[in-house]
């Protein structure tokens, strides 16, 4: 037996996001196979720049018979957070479950929505978070959580699209966000 396609499993949220209209950005296990290498991932993370006022939109972009979708009352006060707004959305039919994490006042999510990359993926074309933002928040996953998938997703990452990455933004990120050891421990600083 095969196993699913995330990018099949991921196109039903994709597309709705591109649907709403709503700034938005690609980011964890999904992102990082873009910039790095493939791998398996049963989610979807997004990061949305979503208002309350704009939450029964969100519900109603989903169709409720084929998506668990929170009642527009959860998502607005989700939405109303200043920071750490979240909600989950899972698509029925495959089980397959997208993340939604709310931009809110966060300064560093204001940051990477506003340089977030078109990126072609298939026949759509999606957004997805920039790569210094990635690693960054990657490094701070290795450290809350001490799991070496992150340390091999930003590997990854550096191996395959060093081009793309702005070395100087992302030692910044790294310092801000206090993940000097695990970066060390990435690029094999001793």
């Amino acid at each position: 037996m095969q196993a699913p396609d995330p990018l099949d499993e991921a196109a039903p949220f994709l597309q709705a996001l591109e649907a709403l209209g709503i700034a938005y950005m690609v980011t964890g296990g999904f992102a990082a196979m873009l910039y790095g290498e493939p791998r398996f991932t049963r989610d979807l993370d997004v990061v949305l720049a979503l208002r309350a006022r704009d939450a029964a939109r969100l519900h109603d972009t989903f169709d409720v018979t084929r998506f668990y979708v929170p009642p527009v009352e959860v998502i607005r006060e989700e939405a109303a957070r200043a920071r750490h707004g979240h909600f989950n959305l899972v698509d029925n039919e495959t089980g397959f479950r997208a993340d939604v994490y709310l931009a809110g006042e966060d300064p560093l999510e204001a940051w990477a929505l506003a340089h977030r990359r078109r990126v072609d993926v298939g026949a759509r074309t999606i957004s997805v978070s920039p790569p210094e933002y990635l690693i960054a928040h990657k490094l701070t996953y290795r450290r809350d959580g001490g799991s070496d998938r992150h340390v091999r997703d930003v590997r990854a990452m550096l191996a395959v699209s060093d081009a793309l990455i702005d070395r100087a933004l992302l030692g910044e990120l790294v310092d801000r966000l206090g993940v000097r050891a695990q970066w060390d421990e990435v690029v094999g600083a001793r």
